[in-house]
């Protein structure tokens, strides 16, 4: 018997209250990603927001980084008239947009009204215009402005009365290797190493499961190498909306003559079909088929696929022998536990046929070089380390670690995630790294491991932190679990973010909350030695320059995040060396070449196009592992078995989404058009719970006895896997409980959420424009 409908505060306020602005039509999904409606659509916000002239220079040498995705630069002689996507165009349209958010606007919007908007309204507002504060105990619910010396006072204040433990230092995956250093310094002077970032969410789990067995977190190929390859591996990823220019190296793999092998549980238009934006045929909407084989694989079944298929290649004795006796530890271990497992568990688990796993295979064995490139359609389940470490079994067999065309590709969907987590921000950083520190700046570094995020929105929650700051990011939107999400930030007693607009993060403050409005990637950052330029690594570990020449922004009262950071050290704790840093940031890179091994010739290197690529063991096979060699592993299959009635649920971005930055209403790819509460659904599956096409359904989850719920959201009969529906994030997020997380990465596990859906006996409006 179904649960009672709980009422209260197990509903989140933004879930409740956002479907009265909803209303989803349903249309024909398009047959080919991109083409002509991908460039109408970028320049539909490119050109109101003024962003065309950024657009031009980004990606290039003397240009803008795309805020976007990590996807990586073309080598210098083959980057073209133009590097950005429709979604880098929408990034940008962010930055350069003329509205504003003005004193005017936080008047106007008391703190209540704001968690009555869409973070998509919220973020439409515009740029912030000067530092804000909103005080519970004047009894007024407005931000108001303050000056930028009022709001160091209020923050070095606070820290001086809040001990390193509670403290939450946050890092959105946007900040540049300059601020993230800085971010991560002042925060270990404050004593402590809680340094979550958006990183612990996403590829944690590929972090976790690479370290341990080839010796480096990171992915191991370039950007030649998914040109060359003979099989992209292409697993858990949609790569038409979260970073479309990797369709452009699809394609030139497809030309070259390699495959590409698609794993996913639903169809992604991007990765069945591809209209080149910047070929002739292709704006013409002649299309390159991309897939060769296209496997719709059950949720959380990556595991037992690939298991399924390393014991079909050992059966065939498709291995690479040579290469697993001169590299490898844990061969015969793992050869044997997988010769042990049964085929119909592992068919079970991925929902596929024997048939299906035995033509991937045949794919393997006529190729020389392969790529397995995933993104958190992977990493978020319970058991995604055990799944990355399988797919790494998969390479390890096959010899595909460290020759031309062949590797591990994570690939990363916040565009400096990555270099975040290289200079410093991670809560268990090594002691190497952290002795460099104390040996460069001269006091002490804690060395006891801190909150991941997690971890870290748990204290919160429970009442235990008084301090969190948020470098970028809106993670009240990114989180999962929103309701307590919202509790726990409301329990600060002071919040202080970073950020460009309003977003829904801001409508959660605590006691104390300040808003410091930071020039965004786009605009010209002038400090005392001149013009600064910042610093990212892409998905490849490739570090190059991006500078900012956009100057309609220099009315507003912003500064940089480098600035920021530098001036609460100097407030708070008096030390010399953080002012240097703001006047200067090629001192910034200094400290970075002093303590972090790679960055050798920091400033003289970013001069050149294309910047440069730091250290890769796997790339060389070197293997900083324990045992100094790539570790085959044992993992368990662990199949979900589902309650009667129930489904397995992943979160997604819409098409019109970056993260938790809502660009617009519409997902092209999936016809969905000016609405966001939809749940896709496999119509035998709506068949079997008596649901059809249009209706509306609560999705609930039900973790350890506790239910939670997300309301009112319109059934669309899509062609998913069996037993798996689809909604977007962070709409969904309510649903996701703290305390479901990945073994070992501590990653939420937004991509497996056993629910079940509720009717409730109406109908979504404009039904009738149908498929």
């Amino acid at each position: 018997m179904a649960t009672p409908r709980p009422q209260g505060p197990q509903v989140s306020a933004v879930n409740a209250v956002a479907n009265e602005f909803d209303h989803p039509k349903i249309t024909r999904r398009p047959r080919a990603a991109a083409g002509l409606p991908g460039i109408v659509h970028a320049m539909q916000h490119a050109v109101p927001a003024r962003g065309i002239l950024p657009l031009l220079t980004m990606n290039k040498h003397g240009g803008v980084d795309c805020p976007g995705c990590a996807w990586p630069e073309p080598a210098q002689g083959d980057i073209g008239f133009v590097e950005f996507c429709e979604n880098g165009a929408k990034a940008i349209a962010e930055e350069t947009t003329p509205d504003r958010a003005g004193v005017d606007f936080w008047a106007r919007h008391s703190v209540q009204s704001l968690r009555e908007k869409t973070d998509h309204w919220l973020g439409k507002q515009g740029r912030i215009t000067t530092p804000l504060l909103y005080d519970r105990s004047t009894g007024d619910e407005h931000y108001r402005p303050v000056s930028w010396d009022e709001a160091y006072r209020i923050i070095a204040d606070q820290l001086k009365r809040t001990s390193p433990e509670e403290a939450i230092w946050y890092t959105s995956g946007r900040a540049s290797n300059e601020a993230a250093y800085m971010f991560g310094l002042l925060a270990r002077r404050h004593g402590s190493n809680n340094l979550p970032d958006c990183g612990n969410m996403c590829h944690e789990s590929t972090g976790t499961a690479l370290t341990e067995t080839l010796g480096l977190g990171k992915g191991s190929v370039t950007m030649n190498d998914f040109h060359i390859t003979d099989l992209l591996i292409s697993v858990g990823q949609n790569p038409g909306t979260n970073h479309p220019r990797a369709l452009t190296a699809f394609e030139k793999c497809k030309a070259n003559g390699g495959r590409i092998l698609a794993i996913n549980p639903i169809p992604e238009t991007g990765l069945i079909a591809f209209s080149g934006p910047q070929s002739i045929k292709g704006v013409l909407g002649i299309s390159e088929k991309l897939a060769d084989e296209y496997l719709q694989v059950r949720l959380d079944g990556d595991r037992a696929f690939f298991q399924a298929l390393n014991r079909e290649l050992i059966r065939r004795d498709a291995i690479d022998h040579e290469f697993l006796d001169k590299f490898c530890s844990g061969v015969e271990e793992t050869i044997a536990h997988l010769g042990s497992l049964d085929d119909e568990e592992l068919l079970r688990g991925c929902g596929l046929t024997m048939e299906e796993v035995q033509k991937a295979a045949d794919m393997v064995e006529e190729s020389r070089s392969i790529i397995v490139t995933w993104t958190l359609g992977v990493t978020q389940h319970k058991n995604a380390v055990y799944t990355i470490r399988e797919m790494v079994n998969f390479l390890l067999l096959t010899g595909n670690i460290g020759r031309p065309g062949a590797g591990t590709a994570p690939l990363r969907g916040h565009s400096n995630v990555q270099g975040n987590r290289t200079v410093g921000i991670w809560e268990k950083m090594p002691e190497r790294f952290l002795q460099a520190l104390e040996d460069r700046f001269g006091f002490d570094v804690p060395r006891e491991p801190g909150l991941d995020t997690v971890d870290a929105l748990r204290a919160m929650w429970q009442g235990k932190t008084r301090f969190f700051m948020s470098l970028g990011g809106n993670l009240v939107r990114v989180g999962s679990d929103t309701t307590r999400l919202e509790k726990a930030m409301s329990n600060q007693e002071l919040t202080v973010h970073l950020s460009t607009k309003p977003n829904g993060s801001h409508a959660w403050p605590g006691e104390k909350s300040l808003i410091l409005p930071v020039r965004a990637r786009t605009d010209e950052d002038v400090q005392a030695s001149g013009r600064q330029r910042l610093t990212v690594e892409n998905s490849v570990g490739v570090v190059s320059a991006s500078l900012g020449r956009r100057r309609a922004n220099k009315d507003l009262n912003l500064q940089s995040e480098p600035g920021i950071i530098g001036h609460i050290g100097h407030h708070t704790f008096g030390d010399d060396f953080w002012l240097p840093m703001v006047d200067d940031y090629g001192v910034v890179r200094d400290h970075i070449e002093a303590t972090i091994r790679g960055f050798d010739d920091y400033n003289g290197r970013i001069q050149n196009p294309g910047g440069f690529a730091l250290p890769n063991g796997p790339r060389e096979r070197v293997f900083h592992t324990l045992t100094g060699r790539a570790q085959l592993t044992v993992n368990q299959t662990d199949v979900i078995d589902l309650p009667e009635g129930y489904l397995l649920l992943q979160t997604v971005r819409s098409h019109d989404q970056f993260n938790s930055t809502i660009y617009g209403l519409d997902d092209r790819y999936r016809g969905v058009k000016n609405g966001r509460r939809v749940v896709f659904v496999n119509p035998e599956d709506a068949r079997e719970r008596g649901l059809r096409d249009g209706d509306l359904v609560d999705i609930v989850s039900v973790f350890q006895g506790e239910e939670r719920r997300a309301p009112s959201f319109r059934v669309v009969e899509y062609p998913s896997a069996r037993d798996c529906v689809t909604t977007y994030f962070p709409e969904a997020n309510v649903l996701v409980p703290m305390d479901m997380v990945a073994e070992k990465s501590n990653t939420p596990v937004s991509k497996s959420v056993v629910v079940r859906l509720e009717p409730l006996g109406t109908r979504a409006e404009n039904i009738a424009e149908a498929k």
